[in-house]
């Protein structure tokens, strides 16, 4: 949905509102979610005591801190969202998918926080594309990332792997985490077709 109509003359007044609606809801529930400091990454090297991750989570600790001021500049320039009906129960549920990636980030099951954070980093991966679309219609130019790539955090994955309870924990982690990101572009879609639909 969001590939659709970003640079079109054409779109009527209503689409145009609801596509700056959009791109304002993504800033905002992206830096709620991922914006704050400590995050997920931070969270799980508290938990990982592996040294196999000592490099990874380095680097993906530094480049996430410069993802962070990304989102901080997409918020401040997307400008409020727009309040809905419900806007309550939306703002409440953003807030708890947060404490979701936390929780899943300092789990105590040895493996999860690992997981969790090892899938964060790869579903980033195909989120920077959107929020780089997202900031090019506000008049920005976005910088590339700088963090682990897709087969360094495949890497890690095959290291800590022991074919056992860990790998159990760090499979339910990865999947957990994944749930709550589509969870979150779900609310997004639904909230753009609400305004559509206005």
């Amino acid at each position: 949905f969001l590939g659709n109509g970003g640079d079109r003359p054409d779109l009527r007044p209503h689409a145009k509102a609801a596509r700056a609606a959009l791109l304002a809801d993504i800033a905002h529930f992206m830096h709620i979610s991922h914006g704050r400091h400590p995050g997920i990454i931070d969270y799980a090297a508290q938990k990982i005591v592996d040294d196999a991750a000592r490099s990874w989570l380095i680097g993906a600790i530094d480049g996430f801190s410069a993802e962070r001021i990304f989102l901080n500049k997409l918020t401040v320039t997307a400008g409020p969202i727009r309040r809905l009906q419900g806007q309550d129960k939306v703002n409440t549920l953003v807030e708890s998918q947060a404490k979701n990636f936390q929780m899943l980030a300092t789990s105590d099951r040895k493996g999860c926080p690992a997981g969790a954070a090892i899938a964060f980093l790869v579903d980033w991966h195909q989120t920077r594309p959107l929020l780089d679309m997202v900031a090019y219609e506000m008049g920005l130019a976005p910088t590339p990332a700088a963090l682990p790539s897709v087969n360094e955090c495949a890497a890690l994955a095959g290291k800590l792997d022991d074919g056992g309870s860990y790998r159990r924990a760090m499979a339910f982690g990865a999947h957990q985490t994944l749930e709550q990101m589509r969870g979150l572009w779900r609310l997004i879609a639904a909230r753009h077709t609400e305004m559509l639909a206005a």
